[in-house]
């Protein structure tokens, strides 16, 4: 007799209700969610497959895990795709802000509203449309807030702990298109405004080098940076902006041919050695250099048919060397490159693409000197240059050091290498305003973890000073 009164009041759950069509949507969709989970209690105690009327799998479960949603473009009515379920599911932890918990993945009228609520209820923006005040958008500063409450373990309410120290948010411009395909990240860093001193990181998931993104101490302000990367093959690549635990994501798809695939690498013994040489290695600008040696099928980036290695001029250009077609096949090369530019370039030949994991098959340092006749005149040559002078742990933090270093004239070249493979602080030799008189220059920088580092500096109109300074950092 239980059993058939368990049987008779879910029949009578099923049979929904008429409803007038003065309610609205939303008062339908929640009434329904109600029924549904009578229905669910009802078939437990009736020993019957927990599973929805006319499905087959479970209802999808709301995350109330806190993730973010992790966005890294503007999404607004009408877009579609992982990102707007995301959005979806963090908006769902609130009741009062997504009653309706639809994680369709499409930006519709629900999603919307829903929105303008989250907006509204954290002061974000309460009135207009999207396209004046971003009202019903989730644009940057709604994505940066929501990441920032999730960074502070905020839920439905307003986080009441102090903010956390790092935020940051990416965009990026085109999110799809026909390989090669290059892209703008747009980069918001310290979003929070905080005094500390940072490091980010920005991996774009191709396996090329990771840009290192250093935001000093004492700024307290929103910093913003915009970088370039191509993909060369199609794939679904997740660029990643992090720094410390904090981490965002975006997503981008580029069409056409996927990465050759590698055969396993074979290595033939007897062949010649690879080598880089380059000829000259110094001279008047325009300076033209021939680089040539030889490439063999035991180079990391050969595969079957060729491939190519890559080779960086140094001056923000680079090149390819075609490698053997077969295995056990080595080949003469021959490339020139003209250097326009007065100043230093380290010229770098890699085993295959341009990467900073790949090895390396030889390196060489070109000094382009200012050509006869010029505008300016070399600095004198009895100049003493003084030291190179480091000071460490700047502001208390030990992966802050700072240099300092003389010139003998403003426009006097010079090649600073911090050791750690980032980016070079570099100042062609020459120009057409030089004051003829010693300048001291001052750079600051953060090492992405502990360990023994060289600082190298390289002055003078030919590089000639050189001058190096060692030292330890102990991760904080």
């Amino acid at each position: 007799m239980k059993k058939l009164a368990a049987c008779a009041a879910l029949a009578a759950i099923i049979t929904l209700p008429t409803f007038s069509s003065a309610q609205l949507v939303s008062d339908i969709q929640t009434q329904i969610q109600t029924l549904l989970q009578q229905i669910a209690q009802l078939q437990t105690q009736l020993g019957l497959p927990n599973t929805p009327q006319g499905g087959s799998g479970s209802t999808p479960a709301i995350s109330a895990s806190g993730g973010c949603p992790l966005i890294g473009r503007v999404l607004k009515r009408g877009s579609s795709g992982e990102d707007v379920k995301r959005l979806q599911q963090f908006l769902a932890r609130d009741p009062s802000v997504y009653p309706e918990a639809n994680l369709s993945g499409y930006y519709g009228a629900l999603t919307e509203a829903a929105v303008k609520r989250w907006q509204t209820k954290f002061n974000i923006v309460s009135s207009g449309t999207g396209a004046t005040t971003g009202f019903g958008v989730t644009g940057p500063r709604t994505a940066a807030a929501m990441s920032l409450q999730c960074s502070n373990g905020g839920g439905g309410t307003t986080s009441t702990t102090a903010p956390a120290t790092v935020t940051g948010y990416i965009q990026v411009t085109p999110v799809s298109g026909a390989a090669p395909l290059a892209v703008q990240v747009q980069a918001t860093l310290n979003s929070a405004k905080s005094c500390a001193g940072f490091l980010y990181t920005l991996d774009y998931g191709d396996g090329s080098q990771i840009q290192q993104i250093p935001v000093p101490a004492g700024a307290c302000a929103q910093h913003q940076q915009t970088f370039t990367h191509t993909y060369q093959y199609g794939g679904s690549y997740q660029i990643k902006l992090a720094s410390g635990g904090h981490q965002v994501t975006a997503t981008v798809v580029a069409t056409g041919p996927t990465t050759p695939v590698k055969p396993t690498r074979i290595i033939t013994p007897g062949l010649p050695d690879e080598t880089f040489d380059a000829t000259p290695i110094s001279g008047p600008s325009p300076l033209t250099v021939t680089f040539s040696g030889i490439v063999t099928s035991n180079d990391a980036g050969f595969c079957a048919g060729g491939c190519s290695a890559a080779i960086d001029f140094g001056d923000g250009t680079t090149d390819a060397i075609r490698l053997p077609a077969s295995v056990g096949g080595w080949l003469n090369y021959s490339i020139q490159h003209t250097y326009t530019t007065v100043g230093g370039y380290k010229a770098i030949l890699y085993q295959g693409p341009l990467a900073a994991q790949q090895p390396l098959i030889g390196t060489a340092t070109i000094v382009v000197s200012q050509a006869t006749g010029g505008t300016n005149p070399p600095p004198t040559s009895t100049y003493t240059y003084g030291p190179l002078s480091l000071t460490p742990s700047v502001g208390g933090n030990p992966q802050v050091i700072s240099v300092q270093f003389d010139l003998p004239t403003s426009c006097t070249g010079y090649r600073l290498s911090w050791g750690d493979g980032t980016t070079d602080q570099m100042q062609s030799d020459g120009g057409t305003q030089c004051a003829q008189t010693p300048v001291t220059r001052t750079f600051q920088h953060t090492f992405a973890s502990g360990g023994s580092y060289t600082v190298n500096l390289k002055r003078g109109a030919n590089l000639g000073q050189v001058d190096t300074a060692g030292f330890s950092i102990t991760s904080s």
